[in-house]
């Protein structure tokens, strides 16, 4: 993910030749998309491609502070992948701190 996207910024995602060369294209800094834990706003909607997969298309939106937030792909399928729940640091909980 970028830094500073912009609309129409295209970057590689993965760069693994033959394996995975994803590349999205940023279509939305202010996209809308409602999944099961609500409806939200302002989001980074980019589109994937990658040659590996010709004829398939995916849209992505991601949330500031939250990250992805939903996949479907647009073409080339039907699959849809949504995030079901967001999990708060808790540093108490981690592994690292027992001993």
């Amino acid at each position: 993910m970028e830094a500073h996207p912009r609309v129409g910024d295209r970057y590689p995602q993965e760069i693994a030749p033959g394996v995975a060369e994803d590349a999205p294209q940023v279509l939305s800094l202010h996209a809308s998309a409602s999944i099961r834990l609500g409806h939200f706003d302002d989001l980074l909607l980019t589109e994937e491609t990658s040659p590996l997969h010709p004829g398939v298309v995916e849209h992505k939106y991601y949330a500031e502070g939250i990250g992805f937030i939903l996949g479907a792909k647009v073409e080339g399928g039907n699959e849809r992948t949504e995030l079901v729940r967001i999990a708060a640091d808790n540093p108490s909980d981690s592994d690292d701190d027992q001993e």
